[in-house]
Order: structure tokens, then sequence, then C-alpha cells
């Protein structure tokens, strides 16, 4: 079974008034380097940046390889995003029904963390590399301006967010029982 370690990056923290940015997908102890997926690749970004449908697609394309599935938070934001794009562009919903780790419900549900965002359980867990700040002026020069600095900072972003998540992951998976599309956390 191969698993997924996969991030997005929206302009919005909804469906319905967001735009795709970017994602990164990283197969789990995979010596190669992410899958990017970014929304400025596409020629569709120079004159529509709410066009999200190819991006939607690529993404959608590059997991369906994979059986299970880890982000963080992803079972409320990842997981309905893509799914919510998928209805809309008729595309595969197979994320939908797919098994889902969320090293954040584990966190909840199984730990006592003051707070268990990514950047608190890499803390925690001692492991030493950070997250990148989230500079909010690149997210929006990106959405508005379609600037290219600003997208590569954004992809930066997201890329070590599925590196630092892989290692998140494999100390908290002894916390999974089982897993399923209700998540892992029970």
């Amino acid at each position: 079974m191969r698993t997924a370690i996969f991030d997005l990056e929206t302009f919005s923290l909804s469906a319905d008034t967001g735009i795709l940015l970017c994602a990164a997908i990283r197969e789990y102890r995979s010596k190669q380097p992410p899958t990017v997926i970014r929304a400025d690749s596409y020629p569709e970004w120079k004159s529509d940046r709410t066009n999200v449908k190819p991006m939607v697609l690529a993404v959608v394309d590059a997991l369906k390889e994979y059986d299970i599935f880890v982000a963080h938070n992803g079972q409320y934001f990842d997981k309905p995003m893509l799914i919510s794009w998928c209805v809309k562009f008729h595309c595969s919903t197979k994320l939908r029904f797919a098994k889902f780790i969320d090293p954040v419900l584990l966190a909840r549900r199984h730990m006592k963390l003051t707070r268990n965002s990514l950047s608190a359980l890499l803390a925690f867990l001692d492991i030493p590399e950070k997250k990148t700040s989230i500079e909010w002026k690149h997210w929006m020069q990106a959405a508005f301006n379609g600037d290219r600095k600003s997208m590569d900072y954004i992809v930066e972003h997201c890329v070590v967010d599925v590196n630092l998540l892989e290692k998140a992951y494999e100390r908290t998976k002894k916390l999974v029982n089982n897993i399923d599309n209700r998540g892992s956390s029970f």
C-alpha cells in the first residue's frame, strides 16, 4: 500500500471563495523530492486565476496512485477542499472514501498539548527543523498579482510542510489503531 503525504496552499479557506495555489505530494519514505503542482505553471493562470480546475485535476491525478493519505488538519481542510472542487468539476471523489490519517486529530485525541498545529507538534516531538512562516503578503501577491517570487515562497512553504509532516507522522503513526474514511484518530 502506498501512502501520500500531502499539503495544499490556498487563498481563502473555503472552496467556493478560494483558489488553489499549490500542492505538494510526497510518497511516504521516498527518497524523491515531493511532487509540486503550482497554479502559475498553467496557461489559465495568466488570464483567470480563479479557474482552479486544471490544478484540481492535476492534484487528483497525482493522488490516484495512493491508498492512504496523510495531511495535517487534512480531515477538516485539505480533504474537504479537494472533494468540493471534485464534485464541482465532475472528477473522482476517491479521496472522500479513502483511508486517511490526520496527525492533528491524533494529537487532539491522544495527546495533551497546548496547541496541535504542525509547528507545536514538531516542537513537542523535539524535531529540530522549523516550518517557514506564513507571510500573508505572499499569498495576496500570488493570488491577486500573479507574483512569481511570492508563488516561489508559497511553494517552498508547502514543500517544507510536507517534509516536516512526514517526520511528525513517523512519530505519531503509532497512535493509529484503525485507518478508514472516517479518519485515524479513534
